[in-house]
């Protein structure tokens, strides 16, 4: 199939070229028939031309999926859907062959490192060829497939679509108000108003609903080899168990430092929002939570604007729910150039708030780490490991949370220990989702239910509901088993993380512009250059270790 198209794209080839000149405004040196530009570093390698293609494959690979992440027919650069696929197509393919041409012995060991990147790479670009190619062949997935991607969009459509007293809402909204809404009673229409989005995911929680069986399924996908669940903490030098131990032992913390009542989980969200209440009002509208975000990257020296970060954060029909952020364009080299990225945010905001703001804190975070992604073509990518990524997002926006934060970029600030409650609600609650995909996934025939009831009852101290399937409010849950625990055992990470910066150029909220270029050497820089364990463990100096977590936790009780 890959040959067909590649014979088609290149006998096309002048006409497409005709075609994307023009289109008005679009200036595009990476178009599907201009000769590929010599990348730099690694220019006089023999792998230059293979990491050209690459570098433009990826291009339409990521121009593509941003279109429909924007709900449009044409790139963001004006290019109609249909050259960009053939773009694709062309340059998938040329990437493949020139990857298989090896010219033994002229391979220096950077070389032979980045060309084993770009084997890992190559399943992902021709799988974005194929779909792009032929999107109408799904009936060859197979159930598990079929059976995720049903659940996402049942999802997708609950979540966007939430009516409490006559007002649409989506999920974001009704979890934004839960820590705001003064009645108890009104607290309780708003959570159960979730319940769609329960059973969009677990239906009555019987034995053949979609999660359940999608637990059986890839647990027999999945064999003897290790599931992603068990993989995550190897990739870090810790062993899965030692993962398990970490979490308990900072939900036990927060249980130690927290009311021994059991609350019912509408009056938990409320509890944990004195922050929230205080602070929401100073900024109400989608419009302040930009503001807030950019004078504080600013402060940083890491301008959005400058960096050419885009945003996309209101609601609209058909928007996937999850928060995320994308390449866009990634930072690629053209002529021997270093060519700026633009990475894009995309949220479903229907209003602004402090819960909000956090999120958007955490994207941007991520916005800044790929736009200060400074390698070689072939390493220009996220890097190996989630859990590092999620990290690296929040090392930054969790700044949110210290007092002297909130007055400096909100003009108010709640007490430490309200701030903190705030901060740690978050996290414990992706503790809990990631023991809960522990046991779930070690235990595929458990009642999900009764996993949540026993986990949130015993840590968190939220009155059990085995009746309800409220755990299953979170889009990674059903296409991306252990994803959650990448926020989890990032929240390890990134307390170790913050802890060293301070220890070497002081808080985030006093820092002055030379805080990112800081950052972007040690940390944000690498990519796939160097694995995401060797890049943690430079910068701290040894492994991680959850002591700084722990010792944060402990300040709610002061």
């Amino acid at each position: 199939m890959l040959e067909r198209r590649f014979g088609r794209a290149a006998t096309g080839c002048a006409r497409l070229a005709a075609a994307l000149r023009r289109i008005a405004g679009v200036v595009l040196t990476l178009n599907a028939c201009h000769p590929v530009p010599d990348p730099a570093p690694g220019a006089n390698s023999p792998l230059a031309p293979v990491e050209g293609a690459y570098q433009v494959a990826r291009y339409w690979d990521d121009q593509l999926r941003l279109s429909q992440s924007l709900g449009q027919d044409t790139t963001p650069t004006g290019v109609p859907a249909s050259l960009a696929r053939d773009s694709l197509g062309l340059y998938g393919a040329r990437f493949s062959t020139l990857l298989d041409d090896r010219r033994r012995g002229l391979y220096s060991p950077e070389d032979e490192h980045a060309r084993a990147i770009l084997h890992e790479a190559r399943d992902a670009v021709l799988k974005a060829a194929d779909s792009v190619a032929a999107p109408q062949q799904t009936g060859a997935r197979d159930s598990l497939a079929l059976l995720t991607h049903s659940a996402l969009t049942a999802y997708q459509r609950a979540a966007n679509t939430i009516v409490v007293d006559g007002d649409t809402l989506n999920r974001l909204a009704i979890l934004g108000l839960l820590p705001r809404t003064g009645d108890s009673a009104q607290r309780r229409r708003l959570f159960l108003a979730l319940e769609p989005v329960w059973r969009s995911v677990n239906g009555n929680d019987e034995a053949a609903s979609p999660y359940r069986t999608m637990l059986r399924l890839r647990r027999n996908a999945w064999g003897d080899t290790a599931s992603p669940i068990e993989r995550k903490g190897p990739a870090l030098g810790l062993g899965t168990a030692e993962v398990e131990a970490w979490i308990v032992s900072a939900l036990g913390a927060w249980r130690a430092a927290s009311p021994d009542t059991l609350l019912e989980p509408w009056d938990w969200y409320y509890g944990s929002g004195e922050a929230s209440r205080r602070l929401s009002p100073r900024v109400p509208a989608i419009t302040d939570l930009r503001r807030v975000n950019d004078a504080y990257y600013k402060a940083l020296g890491a301008t959005p604007a400058r960096l050419r970060i885009r945003y996309d954060l209101e609601a609209r029909p058909g928007k996937y729910p999850v928060a995320f952020t994308d390449f866009g364009i990634r930072n690629r080299w053209i002529g021997g150039r270093f060519v700026p990225g633009e990475p894009w945010v995309f949220t479903s905001y229907l209003a602004g708030g402090v819960d909000n703001l956090a999120e958007l804190l955490h994207e941007s975070g991520h916005a800044i780490h790929i736009a200060a992604i400074h390698t070689r073509p072939a390493y220009t990518d996220w890097p190996d490991n989630d859990t590092f990524t999620e990290a690296l997002a929040d090392l930054p926006a969790l700044e949110l949370y210290e007092p002297a934060w909130q007055l400096r970029f909100l003009g108010d600030s709640a007490t430490l220990r309200q701030s903190l409650r705030a901060k740690y609600a978050s996290i414990v609650f992706d503790l809990a989702w990631a023991l809960f995909e522990i046991r779930v996934h070690r235990t595929p025939d458990a009642d999900p239910n009764r996993v949540w009831s026993e986990i949130t009852s015993e840590y968190l101290r939220i009155r059990p509901h085995p009746e309800w399937s409220w755990w299953a409010m979170r889009g990674q849950l059903i296409d991306g088993p252990g994803y959650l625990i990448n926020y989890a055992l990032g929240a390890f990470l990134v307390a170790d993380m913050r802890a060293r910066v301070i220890e070497r150029w002081g808080p985030f909220t006093t820092a002055d512009a030379r805080m990112y270029p800081r950052l972007s050497a040690t940390i944000y820089r690498f990519g796939r250059e160097r694995s995401a364990r060797q890049v943690l463990v430079d910068f701290l100096g040894r492994p991680p270790r959850p002591d700084a977590l722990l010792a944060d936790l402990a300040r709610m009780s002061r």
